[in-house]
C-alpha cells in the first residue's frame, strides 16, 4: 500500500467534506444524497484484475467473496463494512481486505447489507446472519473470523453477540477496527476527544444511528453491543486511536472485559484516527500485518 503522511491524509478528509457531514444532521443528508448518485460497490480493477471476485445473491442482496488467486488458506473471513450505517463499501475497504488476502490465503465474504435511511438494522441482522450461517455449515470453527470496521464493527460484534440464540459456533477471532459500540454517545469521555478528531462528529453521529434504529431503542445490544454479554464469545482483538470519538466507549469495553475475565487484545495506538488500518499511511501497514497475523491464526 502506498504511504502517505497522516497530517495530509487529514487535510484530504477535511478538503473532501468527510468532516463536515458528521457536523450536523442535515449535513448528514446532504452527503448520504451525493453518496447515492452513481456510487457502486464494485472492486476497483486492480483488485478486480489480481484477486478472484465471486458475486452472489443472498436473501436478494449483494455478497462478494475475494480470494487470492492460486492457493488458498482454509480461513475464511467476514467483514462488516462500515460507513455510520449510512454510506457503503469503499476503495478503502476493497484494499485493506484484498491486502489481509493476499498475506494470509483466507477468501473474505463482504455482505452489502441494506444501508439507512433506506434500510435499518432490522433488515440487515438476518441477512449478515444468514450469510455467517452458511459459511459456518461449510467451514470448521477453527478456520472462521468476523472483522468489521466503524459501524461494521458494532455490529460484527452484535453478530457474535446472537450466534448463540441461533445455534450457530462462534468465530474463532473476532477483529474489530474502531468499532461503533454505543451509538447514543452517552460516555462522558467523548467530550474531551471531540476536539481532535479530524473525522466524526456527534451531531451527525446521532442522526445516522437514528435512522438505523428506526424508532427502536438504541441501547438494544444489537444496535449498541457494548450493552450485550462478552462471555462465550470467540476471541476478540480491538484497535483503536486516540483521535477518534469512539475512543471512550472502546476503553469501556476494554475496563468491563478485565472485570469479567474476558481475554481481549486490546491496540489503542496514540495520534491515530478513525479507521486508521484502512488508510494509506505508514502506521496502518504495521497494524495491518498485526490484523493478518491474527486472521491467519
Amino acid at each position: 500500500m502506498a504511504t502517505l503522511p497522516l497530517p495530509l491524509v487529514i487535510a484530504y478528509l477535511r478538503f473532501t467534506g468527510r468532516t463536515r457531514k458528521f457536523r450536523s444532521a442535515e449535513n448528514l443528508h446532504r452527503e448520504i444524497a451525493k453518496e447515492r448518485r452513481g456510487f457502486s460497490h464494485e472492486p476497483p480493477a486492480a483488485i478486480a484484475r489480481d484477486f478472484a471476485i465471486q458475486r452472489d445473491d443472498i436473501l436478494g442482496r449483494r455478497v462478494y467473496t475475494l480470494s487470492p488467486r492460486g492457493h488458498r488458506s482454509a480461513v475464511r473471513l467476514t467483514h462488516l463494512h462500515g460507513g455510520a450505517y449510512v454510506s457503503g463499501l469503499t476503495a478503502h475497504h476493497w484494499k485493506f481486505l484484498a491486502g489481509i488476502a493476499a498475506a494470509t490465503g483466507c477468501s473474505v465474504t463482504i455482505p452489502i447489507y441494506p444501508l439507512a435511511p433506506e434500510g435499518n438494522w432490522r433488515e440487515a441482522f438476518p441477512f449478515v446472519t444468514e450469510v455467517y450461517r452458511r459459511l459456518a455449515t461449510e467451514t470448521a470453527p477453527e478456520n472462521l473470523v468476523l472483522s468489521g470496521d466503524s459501524a461494521g464493527g458494532g455490529l460484527a460484534l452484535a453478530l457474535a453477540q446472537t450466534l448463540a440464540a441461533q445455534n450457530l459456533p462462534q468465530p474463532r477471532d473476532i477483529v474489530l477496527i474502531s468499532p461503533w459500540l454505543e451509538v447514543t454517545a452517552r460516555n462522558p469521555g467523548i467530550p474531551a476527544v471531540q476536539p481532535f478528531d479530524p473525522w466524526l462528529a456527534v451531531p451527525g453521529a446521532l442522526e445516522a444511528a437514528r435512522l438505523w434504529a428506526a424508532g427502536d431503542d438504541p441501547s438494544d445490544p444489537r444496535i449498541s453491543p457494548i450493552n450485550g454479554p462478552l462471555q462465550g464469545l470467540g476471541r476478540i482483538s480491538l484497535f483503536i486511536g486516540t483521535r477518534d470519538i469512539l475512543l471512550p466507549d472502546c476503553r469501556e469495553l476494554r475496563d468491563r472485559a478485565a472485570r469479567e475475565g474476558v481475554n481481549l487484545h486490546y491496540v489503542e495506538q496514540p495520534g491515530m484516527i478513525h479507521v486508521w488500518p484502512l488508510l494509506p499511511i505508514r502506521q496502518a501497514n504495521v497494524t495491518a500485518a498485526e490484523i493478518a497475523a491474527i486472521v491467519a491464526g
